[in-house]
C-alpha cells in the first residue's frame, strides 16, 4: 500500500528522506531531496510573510510503512515572465517526484501521481485550469508515468524541459 506523509521533524521523518538516492544516470533529472524541501520551506515563507500566493506541498512516500520516495506539487499565481507555465491563471505544478532507488519500477510512481492528482482536482489551495509537470527530454520514466496518468506535452520546453500539463 502507498501513502503519502507530510514531511516534518517533528515526524523524524525529514533526515530519511534527505537521505533516499536515485540511480547515478538519474542525477540530472531531479534535485537532491535536500534542495527540494529549502525551496518548498522558501516558497512557504515567502507566501506567509507576502501573501504571494504560492505554496509549495512535499510528501514523503511510504510503502508498506518504508519510506520509499518524495513528491512535491505547488500551486502558483499568474507569472510575467515569458517562461512562465501561465501567464493569465493559477496553476498547480507537480514539483518533484523522487523515487528512491531501490524501489524503481514497482509502478509506485505511478501511484503517487494518481494520489497526488486526485488531491490537486480538489483545488485544496484555490482555482486552476491546468496542472503542469516538466522533465528532462531523455527521462522516459518521467514521461511515461505522467503520460499514463493523461498529461500531455504542450510544445514547450522551458529551462531545457519539456512541458506537459494536464487539464483539470
Amino acid at each position: 500500500m502507498i501513502e503519502l506523509k507530510k514531511i516534518s521533524i517533528l515526524d523524524n521523518n525529514m533526515k530519511e528522506c534527505i537521505a533516499l538516492q536515485v540511480l547515478p544516470e538519474q542525477n540530472n533529472f531531479v534535485a537532491s531531496n535536500a534542495i527540494s524541501l529549502a525551496e518548498a520551506y522558501d516558497t512557504n515563507k515567502a507566501n506567509e510573510e507576502n501573501g504571494e500566493g504560492s505554496v509549495a506541498v512535499p510528501y514523503a512516500i511510504y510503502e508498506s510503512g518504508n519510506m520509499v520516495g518524495f513528491i512535491m506539487y505547488g500551486y502558483f499565481p499568474p507569472e510575467d515572465e515569458e517562461d512562465a507555465y501561465s501567464k493569465d491563471e493559477h496553476v498547480y505544478y507537480v514539483w518533484r517526484l523522487f523515487i528512491d532507488k531501490n524501489h524503481q519500477r514497482k509502478g509506485i510512481g505511478r501511484e503517487v501521481v494518481r494520489q497526488v492528482m486526485e488531491e490537486i482536482k480538489s483545488k485544496p489551495y484555490g482555482e486552476a485550469n491546468y496542472c503542469y509537470v516538466s522533465y528532462e527530454p531523455t527521462n522516459i520514466g518521467s514521461k511515461t508515468t505522467f503520460a499514463s496518468y493523461g498529461f500531455e506535452e504542450d510544445g514547450r520546453v522551458i529551462g531545457g524541459e519539456v512541458v506537459a500539463r494536464y487539464k483539470l
